[in-house]
């Protein structure tokens, strides 16, 4: 089909949002244009300005006799707009119009030209929601592709940091800028997270969920093997550590791969305050991820399986606290677990204000109700909300959710085998942790599978200066962070 304003009128005309104007220029104003556009996508003040006045007013185009002498000025750069591609085929058009540029259609020669005069409304940047900020940049990704570029760009002023963009979805025509920096990322890395990206066949991305499916190694897990983040300072020091990052247009939140779970239990702040400050806390992370993994099973195992081992005083007041219980210890512990993530998922999808008054309700009211309505024992109560603070804790909400289901699975195998359930249930979670690698890192380095390990950035948070070489299993090109 030719590229000419009558067929693109065939194909698009029944939009109502798709506008078609002609002007005329030239010597005798002989020379048709077709201007197609679409409304709500284009800022009709720049295409007015810069377009459609230097066509109808510019000295040059006043002389114009013929469409190759129009043609030949626009390559020449006589309109007052840098960005302009031109086109010789109707999909090539039909595809630019799409992504909000501006299409001027010359029908005798079959060609067109684009430009990029986006200028719909977007949302102004923000301070993180779901990333708490407490001492460091306040600003945020937001659903524009290029100004998630330009925050990144102004973080990383190298000319090494390559920025690739791709189209994902056959419907959606999705722009995925993939980003790394040439001198420091593991070439192999990014050639095969380029390979998947390719390789994705799907109507359209309406989540990140769609592009993660499509990139991670372990399709079975519940642990996250990529890093969300909608904070643009945590996004450009993992480019700088080796990473690469994706963005994807019309989704404030970024990936970062390949994840490891040392990387998923940092967050940003632990580099904003004092070393020994941040190690305490860091080292309380990870105790407190054994507490919420463990702490329900092993009061089971104890109390079912194993009397003998708590002190004769202890045994005693757990005794007197479930006297008129009708449940079983296992009982009472799983079904508090599960009402629990009931009441988690309940807060998350009700509005904010009634989510907070949901939360007061479920965590003091229902729990002491159920207490003094002997359906559960004060003893189990407690114990539950220690385990969901502990979880709290955890700064990466996806690493949380698959805490919080490997923690279930292990209280289940402890009220089957006691502590020997519960050391089988353990052993199979570090079995597939183990399992999990991505673009051949391991997700327990540098614990694992790491000639040289480095231990300055896990449990605790060494100063900067004693951190001088970058994590060795990403393999990075430059390995030194410090000269």
């Amino acid at each position: 089909m030719d590229l000419n304003a009558k067929n693109l009128e065939r194909l698009l005309g029944k939009n109502l949002d798709i506008c078609f104007k002609n002007i005329y220029v030239g010597l005798d104003r002989t020379i048709k244009v077709t201007i197609v556009y679409i409304e709500g996508l284009t800022e009709k003040e720049h295409l007015s300005n810069f377009i459609i006045k230097p066509l109808l007013e510019g000295p040059d185009f006043r002389h114009a006799e013929k469409e190759k002498e129009v043609i030949t000025l626009i390559e020449s750069g006589s309109l007052y707009f840098p960005l302009g591609n031109k086109l010789k085929d109707i999909d090539s058009a039909v595809s630019s119009l799409f992504k909000g540029n501006v299409l001027l259609v010359f029908d005798e020669e079959s060609v067109s030209f684009s430009f990029e005069v986006q200028g719909f409304e977007k949302r102004a940047i923000t301070e993180p929601s779901s990333e708490n900020v407490i001492k460091g940049p306040k600003d945020t990704f937001v659903e524009d592709l290029m100004t998630n570029i330009s925050t990144v760009r102004r973080r990383i002023a190298s000319p090494d940091l390559i920025i690739e963009k791709t189209t994902v979805g056959q419907q959606t025509k999705t722009t995925v800028a993939l980003i790394y920096h040439k001198g420091i990322a593991n070439e192999d890395i990014v050639d095969d997270i380029r390979r998947r990206i390719d390789s994705i066949r799907i109507d359209g991305v309406f989540s990140t969920a769609y592009l993660e499916e499509y990139l991670i190694s372990k399709k079975y897990s519940p642990f996250p093997q990529i890093i969300f983040t909608e904070r643009p300072d945590k996004f450009s020091s993992n480019i700088i550590e080796g990473r690469v990052g994706i963005i994807i247009d019309g989704f404030p939140t970024a990936l970062i791969l390949p994840a490891t779970l040392v990387a998923l239990m940092q967050a940003p702040e632990d580099y904003s305050t004092n070393f020994l400050v941040s190690s305490q806390i860091r080292f309380l992370r990870y105790l407190l991820i054994i507490v919420t993994l463990f702490l329900p099973g092993f009061y089971i195992a104890v109390t079912s399986f194993h009397y003998e081992m708590l002190p004769t005083v202890l045994i005693l007041s757990v005794k007197i606290a479930k006297e008129g219980v009708p449940f079983p210890t296992f009982l009472e512990t799983i079904a508090l677990l599960i009402a629990f993530e009931i009441l988690v998922e309940a807060g998350i999808r009700l509005p904010k204000s009634i989510g907070q008054a949901l939360s007061i309700v479920g965590a003091v009211v229902v729990g002491q109700a159920a207490a003094q309505a002997k359906l559960s024992s004060p003893a189990v109560v407690v114990l539950i909300s220690v385990t969901a603070i502990s979880n709290f804790v955890l700064p990466n909400q996806d690493l949380s959710n698959a805490i919080r289901l490997w923690r279930l699975i292990i209280a289940i195998a402890s009220s089957i085998a006691g502590l020997f359930g519960m050391c089988i249930g353990g052993l199979f979670l570090l079995c597939h942790l183990c399992s999990i690698e991505n673009y051949g890192v391991p997700y327990l380095s540098p614990f694992v599978s790491s000639t040289n390990p480095q231990f300055q950035d896990t449990f605790i948070r060494s100063p900067v200066r004693l951190m001088k070489k970058r994590p060795i299993d990403l393999k990075t090109l430059n390995k030194k962070r410090i000269d």
